[in-house]
Order: C-alpha cells, then structure tokens, then sequence
C-alpha cells in the first residue's frame, strides 16, 4: 500500500512538471536545427567524485537536435555516439541525473560558438572548507556546531596527499529550505528578471544571453560565483547543469524533481547589461 501510495504521488509530479525541460531549452534560445549535448550520471554513484563512472552504471554522453526533442519528459528520447534510441526517464528512475550542456557547439570535440548564458550553481546544502592545522578544524567544528540556526546530519574531516584538511559538513533538509528562503528574499532585486531552477539543495539561476562572447564568459562566470557565493568550479564553457523535469536521485528513497522557479523576462540580457547592473568585476 505505501509503495503504490508512493508510485501515486511520484506519477502527479512528474506530470506536473512534465514540460519543464522543454521550455529549459526553448528559454535557452536553443535554434531549431542546432544539436543540444547531454551527459546522464548515475547519481547515488556521483558522491565524492563528480561525473564518476564505473562498469555498472557508466555515464552516457548523448545529443539530439532541437526539432527533433519531445515536448514532455516522459517521451523525452536521445541518441547515444551510435545512434541508439535512449528513453531518459527510464534511465533517471534508474538512478541517472539528467544534465545539459549549456554553452552551443557543433559537435563534443568542436570549438564552442554561442554562449546561451551567464548561469551560476547556489549549493546550500554543505559548508566545505579547507583548513591548514588540526586545531583549525577543531575551532570551525565548534563554530559552527555552536550556531543555533544550524541543523547538521553530518560533518566529515580529509586530510589530502598535500597535508591539508577539508571539512565538509552536510545540513538536514529543513535548514536548506531555510536558506532556499533566505537567498531568494536577499537576492530578489538582483534575480527578479533571471530564470530559476530550484534543485534539492538550491538553485540553479541562468541570464539568458544575446550575442554573448565567448571570451567574456569565464571573467563574467567568475564574477557571479563571488557576487552570490555560488559555486566557483561553475567557470568552464562546457559546463553542464541539471535539466529541469527530471528528479534528483542522489537519494534514491527521496527524490526530488529538478524545476523551472522562473521563466525570467522575454528580452535576454547582453554581458555589458549583466556587468552593469550587478556592478560586476569580471575576472580573468
């Protein structure tokens, strides 16, 4: 009864955000004919390393044109480097995350030409920090175990093959909700016009570009991740990023459907515009 009860709320999820990958990709300005890149990782897999593969669950790199790709997730079919047919929610229940390669190029190996958008990666679901000394980990321990507002499931202590240690400390869900709240009420005027996707542990926020240079991409990336203490690994032009419409299976026994918060307005931003108004010192 509770497994049905279960299969029950899991089927009006994902027919209440069924068309969110599709209006993903039409908000990215993808064109018709151009071919869209994707990577499917199995999740409870991808823990400590990302993108991380092994003979069970290796990762799948596939593609599909614009005017080929369904309208709703559950039809949502892409083509393997052999051209084998690949239905992606069958693979996502499976355990595989669904991730997009935002940038535009031709092929994987080609050179990028069209940046779709600025986009940072807001993960408000650890507190990692890389320490020199034993007694510096035990003074951020105490620090953050002696805030009130902090709700911890875990913290675990490395050391690494250079002597330094990295402390990454995880917090139960209801304090991520908190902070989910928190980022949206301190950033409201900055994101008002941006498209956001909600994840599990955060958001996912795109200025969706015109005529966006390829050389300004990574100084304007950078520059992101300081103004939002965002992600500062989410530089490179071929970075992938979650696509909305799927679940997040990192724990498979509480799934969460990845979601356009969203749309963001009609006209897409310039980089001049995204520097200006945010008062951006692009980094090179």
């Amino acid at each position: 009864m509770t497994q049905h009860l279960s299969s029950i709320r899991y089927s009006r999820t994902l027919r209440r955000f069924s068309s969110h990958a599709y209006h993903f990709i039409k908000k990215l300005r993808c064109k018709q004919t151009e071919q869209l890149h994707f990577i499917l990782v199995h999740d409870p897999k991808n823990k400590t390393k990302r993108f991380s593969s092994s003979s069970n669950h290796p990762a799948m790199t596939l593609h599909k044109p614009l005017n080929l790709l369904e309208r709703r997730a559950p039809q949502f079919t892409l083509f393997s480097k052999r051209n084998k047919r690949i239905h992606v929610l069958t693979q996502n229940k499976r355990g595989y995350a669904v991730f997009m390669e935002i940038n535009y190029r031709e092929t994987k190996s080609s050179d990028f030409k069209k940046v779709r958008a600025q986009f940072i990666d807001v993960d408000l679901n650890k507190i990692s920090v890389h320490l020199d000394t034993k007694k510096q980990v035990k003074q951020m321990i105490e620090s953050i175990q002696s805030d009130p507002a902090e709700q911890l499931q875990s913290i675990t202590v490395k050391k690494n093959k250079q002597g330094k240690y990295h402390l990454l400390a995880l917090r139960k869900i209801q304090r991520v909700k908190k902070l989910k709240h928190a980022f949206i009420k301190k950033f409201k005027t900055q994101i008002k016009d941006t498209m956001i996707v909600e994840t599990k542990n955060g958001y996912h926020i795109y200025w969706v570009l015109q005529g966006g240079s390829v050389q300004k991409f990574v100084p304007i990336q950078k520059a992101l991740a300081r103004k939002f203490s965002s992600d500062p690994m989410i530089t490179n032009l071929s970075r992938v990023m979650r696509v909305p419409g799927f679940f997040h299976m990192k724990n498979p026994q509480s799934p969460f459907i990845v979601r356009i918060r969203q749309l963001g307005r009609k006209k897409p931003f310039s980089q001049e515009e995204i520097i200006r108004s945010l008062a951006l010192e692009p980094i090179n």
